[in-house]
């Protein structure tokens, strides 16, 4: 069985403190969750393969892929791709997945923390005619012919068995790598990624990038510069965390923690 987990790069800044991660470029969160689900349901004969879009920089990125459990991964890599909208995007993506080839399950996170359009996933799938399953839980069962999902639908929740293959999309996301192997970290740093540009893709270089974007960010505004909370962790007694805990809901100290007597 072959699974392919769409990566997206985003910037480090949108996810982490700057001093978190040495990389320039982390895993968006939604992808994040996917991927590790998927790991997490992996048997054995099952191939994870991950494919990410975007610039040099994102190599590092998938190599975190490799670090997490997935069999290869595959950099998208031209000067013809950059500036893609998600119609772009999906024609890439679908042509790398038909290039792997006996694909039984295509894998997406709801959506990028930086983009926030949530539309490759239902794009892929129109692309690739293979139906398309949002806002997915997690998965509790797979099998050759069918993968099992939970998933809420409005105010119902749902436990569908899907014919394979398909695309689904997950609606929830981490910034926590759970399963990290320090040990496949390392050696994925010495892992020789593929890469696949136009030709290799043989796609129509008038459907990528700017060219084949159906639209036009005209221009870009910054309204709010993302706001970091500082984070406090009370390891007093019960007796001086109600203290504390009512000094912050009273507004006193500003929210400096101090015991009290």
């Amino acid at each position: 069985m072959r699974i392919v987990m769409c990566i997206k790069p985003v910037k480090k800044e949108l996810v982490y403190k700057e001093d978190d991660y040495r990389e320039n470029l982390v895993i968006n969160p939604y992808d994040l969750f996917a991927l590790q689900n998927i790991i997490d349901m992996k048997k054995e004969g099952t191939e994870v393969i991950c494919i990410s879009m975007g610039p040099e920089a994102a190599k590092d990125t998938l190599r975190r892929c490799i670090g997490l459990g997935v069999d290869e991964v595959i950099h998208l890599h031209d000067k013809h791709f950059a500036g893609s909208d998600t119609i772009a995007t999906s024609y890439v993506l679908k042509k790398a997945i038909e290039k792997i080839s006996d694909v039984d399950l295509i894998c997406c996170g709801q959506k990028t923390v930086d983009g926030e359009t949530g539309q490759v996933s239902y794009a892929l799938s129109e692309q690739l005619k293979m139906p398309c399953i949002a806002q997915v839980e997690n998965i509790t069962d797979l099998n050759m012919e069918n993968v099992s999902i939970e998933r809420e639908n409005g105010e119902c929740f749902e436990k569908l068995r899907v014919k394979l293959p398909a695309v689904i999309s997950y609606r929830n996301c981490t910034t926590i790598y759970k399963n990290m192997n320090l040990l496949r970290l390392k050696r994925a740093k010495n892992h020789k990624i593929v890469v696949w540009d136009t030709n290799d893709l043989q796609v129509d270089k008038s459907m990528c990038g700017l060219k084949g974007s159906k639209t036009v960010v005209q221009d870009v505004n910054k309204i709010n510069s993302i706001v970091k909370k500082e984070q406090t962790v009370l390891d007093g007694d019960i007796k001086d965390t109600a203290s504390i805990i009512k000094n912050i809901i009273l507004g006193k100290n500003n929210g400096v923690c101090t015991y009290e007597k």
